[in-house]
Parts: structure tokens; C-alpha cells; sequence
């Protein structure tokens, strides 16, 4: 059973709600987050350029990296913690990363074979195990264990977490090509390289962290339901009557 089942709450995946936590999320670490992925998008991209193919196990190693990071940042947000430095991100990461890279692996293959076959087992495939990569960086579970975990806490919640998947995924798909296209277009021909590394890197970099904080909404809107995703900052007023009650209890003490 699922978190939420023990505690009776039931977990809302209502898409709007979703997307506005998401949204939320984006704008409050959108600097820090798209740095985080343009440090390690940046490198990947230059080998995909200069590479007469694509380095596959390179650019697997560095998104389940950067997803790691961005995992650990929602992380912070939510729990109240001080923002970790990018350096700190990428340490919590790279300390799982062989569960990262072997997570990322397994539900690839599962998922491109299930494409192959009928594409909707593909389809279900990726739904149910959508959330293996927060599992594996939020409760340091191994592959297999978090893919497990993550289908336990998918059941019962397929279709809306398939939603949030399928929207996230378009608009994060469109976001991302008209990002290349641009780029590729200002740097012309003449920078053709130099533009195919600038759009892969930034599209990358913007893109991944909108799409990495759906999941994270996702994992916490059905493991911790009673608690909100950020923080609710404090009125003017309440910050006034807890400073008062901190000078009461100061002056009590003294005297």
C-alpha cells in the first residue's frame, strides 16, 4: 500500500493541479536548475557533434546525472532545506549513480521493446515506472527495487499519471524543438556546428528540469498527499506575531 492508503488521504492528480505546481516549481529554481543541466548537457551535446553518431551511453549517463540533481533541488524546496549548491546537487546524484544509469537503462529497454511490440505495453510500461528515478534518488532504492516501487505507487492512479506524462512530454517535446530550430536558424550555416551544439545544450538544459519536476510532483502529490509541494510562505502578520512571541519568550526568560 501506498503512503496516501495508510493515512486514508487520497492523492489529487487533477492534470491542472499538476501543471501549476509544476509551473510553480519551474519559475522558483528555473535559474538554478537550468544551469545544473547545462553543465552536463553542454558536454554531452559536444560529443553528439563532433561524434559521427550519437554517444548513447554518454548522453544516458548524463541525463539520468542531471535528473538525479534536479530531483534532489525539488527535494530541498519541499522539505524547507537551504538550496544545496550545484556542486552539492550533482554530489547526491553522482553518490547514485550507478542506480540512476541502471534504472534509466532497464526502463529504456523495457519501454522501447514494449514500442516495438504493440506500443501500448511501451505506453503502460513507461506510466508505471515513470517515477523510478525520484524512488531511486528519494528512498536509495536499486533499479529493479525502484521500478517496483515505482508501479505500487502508480496502481490506481495510471490514467491521470499518464495525462501528466503525456502533456508534460508534448509540451516539453514542442519547447525543445522550437529551441533548436531557432538557434540552428540564427547561427546560419556558417556556425552550423557551433548552432547544433548551442540548441542542443540549451534546449536540453530549459526542457529537462520542467519535465523532471512533473515527476517530482507527481512522486510527493501520492506519497505525502496532507503536506503542500512547497512551502507556504508567511503573511506579513504572521511573521510579526511569531517575531513578538519570540521577544515574549526572550524577555520571560531573562527577567
Amino acid at each position: 500500500m501506498t503512503e496516501a492508503a495508510l493515512t486514508g488521504l487520497k492523492p489529487s492528480l487533477a492534470i491542472r493541479e499538476v501543471l501549476r505546481d509544476t509551473g510553480k516549481l519551474y519559475r522558483s529554481l528555473f535559474g538554478r536548475t537550468v544551469l545544473t543541466g547545462l553543465i552536463v548537457f553542454a558536454v554531452v551535446a559536444l560529443f553528439e557533434t563532433i561524434a559521427s553518431t550519437a554517444v548513447v551511453f554518454l548522453s544516458l549517463i548524463g541525463t539520468a546525472l542531471v535528473q538525479g540533481a534536479l530531483v534532489q533541488a525539488v527535494a530541498d524546496e519541499h522539505n524547507s532545506r537551504p538550496q544545496s549548491s550545484i556542486g552539492d546537487l550533482y554530489r547526491s546524484a553522482w553518490q547514485r549513480a550507478g542506480r540512476l544509469v541502471g534504472v534509466s537503462l532497464l526502463t529504456g529497454i523495457g519501454v522501447g521493446i514494449g514500442l516495438l511490440l504493440l506500443v501500448v505495453p511501451g505506453v503502460i510500461l513507461f506510466t508505471r515506472w515513470s517515477l523510478a528515478v525520484p524512488v531511486v534518488m528519494l528512498e536509495g532504492l536499486g533499479p529493479r527495487a525502484a521500478m517496483k516501487r515505482s508501479t505500487a505507487l502508480v496502481k490506481g492512479h495510471g490514467w491521470a499519471v499518464f495525462r501528466v506524462l503525456l502533456n508534460v512530454t508534448i509540451l516539453a517535446g514542442l519547447s525543445s524543438l522550437a529551441i533548436q530550430l531557432l538557434l540552428v536558424k540564427v547561427f546560419g550555416s556558417a556556425h552550423a556546428k557551433f548552432g547544433l551544439w548551442a540548441s542542443l545544450s540549451i534546449a536540453g538544459a530549459i526542457t529537462t528540469p520542467y519535465a523532471a519536476h512533473a515527476l517530482s510532483v507527481v512522486y510527493y502529490r501520492l506519497t505525502d498527499p496532507d503536506r503542500p509541494l512547497l512551502p507556504e510562505p508567511q503573511s506579513r502578520w504572521q511573521s510579526i506575531w511569531h517575531q513578538r512571541e519570540q521577544h515574549s519568550d526572550t524577555s520571560s526568560s531573562s527577567s
